[in-house]
């Protein structure tokens, strides 16, 4: 990647995804860098630029410049899709519909290293709370990365927990890397390996729904299976687990013999193939995630029932 150029025509108004992708891959073919075609108003054209959004390219400029020195200046770091160090998992998983660029700024290691995401509502119950922090302590106690979406609830006692237990996690945005902050609650706890921020989106771009929406494709891309904690029957959380489904990522769903209002969608992901996580004496068992992890069971949209099913459900 060549400096300023790629957030040069990133920038320009009316360049969507689906025209930075036709250029990765126009210039792949090529053999072309990112300056080379920027800077070239034929190539451009080639490309299928028409000559309004060629002139924004070239606007975008001074624009690039400012942003790109913010960005080095915070130590965040752009990763085109057909860049080595990007996530390879991710593109597998997500193929043509992965984003064409992500902003990151931490250790760029655990994008590639193996993870398992969380997804749970903001107002999780103190119950659900404990369930997911003690899933996390078990899988960090394994060496496995724990992706969330940073949000207040279930998304924040995940990290958190990753962290205490000297863990890594990854903090998946739903706005521009710029406007994120170090949470209080996790300030203390960070260092210089121990985890990445990661945004699809613009730099300065602000917090919205349809993002929040949209980041979820990201957190299951990243990760071997998803532990659904609690689901109401609407929002993000419910939205993450019939996307998980959809593109089948091993999606496990902690099983309540009286689930609360914050997870009385639970009951319906497991009807629909969702693998319970079940306990004795409030201690979760994830030995079945921890199977599908090791064995990296992606392309199977189900995991085979097994004894662990006699287990006693969280009550």
């Amino acid at each position: 990647m060549n400096g300023y150029s790629m957030l040069q025509f990133a920038l320009a108004r009316g360049i969507g995804e689906s025209a930075i992708k036709k250029a990765i891959i126009f210039m792949a073919h090529s053999k072309l860098s990112w300056d080379v075609f920027v800077n070239d108003e034929s190539l451009l054209k080639q490309c299928g630029l028409n000559e309004d959004k060629i002139k924004n390219v070239y606007t975008a400029r001074q624009q690039a410049e400012i942003l790109y020195d913010k960005l080095v200046s915070n130590g965040i770091k752009f990763l085109a899709e057909n860049e080595e160090k990007y996530p390879q998992y991710l593109k597998k998983m997500l193929g043509e519909k992965c984003p064409a660029i992500l902003f990151v700024s931490g250790n760029m290691d655990l994008l590639n290293h193996t993870s398992v995401g969380f997804c749970g509502s903001r107002k999780a119950s103190e119950k659900g709370i404990g369930i997911a922090v003690d899933c996390v302590k078990q899988l960090t106690a394994e060496h496995v990365a724990i992706v969330s979406g940073y949000a207040t609830g279930t998304d924040l006692a995940a990290h958190k927990a990753a962290l205490e237990s000297d863990g890594s996690t990854i903090f998946v945005l739903a706005e521009g890397i710029l406007r994120a902050s170090r949470k209080k609650e996790i300030r203390q706890l960070l260092n210089q390996t121990n985890h990445i921020y990661v945004s699809q989106f613009m730099p300065n771009a602000a917090w919205n729904a349809g993002n929040a929406m949209r980041r979820n494709s990201v957190i299951i891309g990243l990760s071997r299976a998803m532990i659904l904690v609690e689901s109401g029957k609407t929002g993000g959380t419910f939205a993450a687990g019939e996307e998980a489904l959809r593109v089948g990522c091993p999606l496990f769903v902690v099983d309540f013999a009286q689930p609360e209002v914050s997870a009385e969608a639970n009951p319906y992901f497991l009807a629909k193939g969702g693998q319970p996580i079940r306990g004795k004496n409030g201690i979760p068992n994830i030995s079945k995630v921890l199977d599908t992890v090791n064995r990296d069971l992606r392309s199977r949209s189900q995991i085979s029932q097994t004894n662990d099913d006699l287990q006693l459900r969280f009550i």
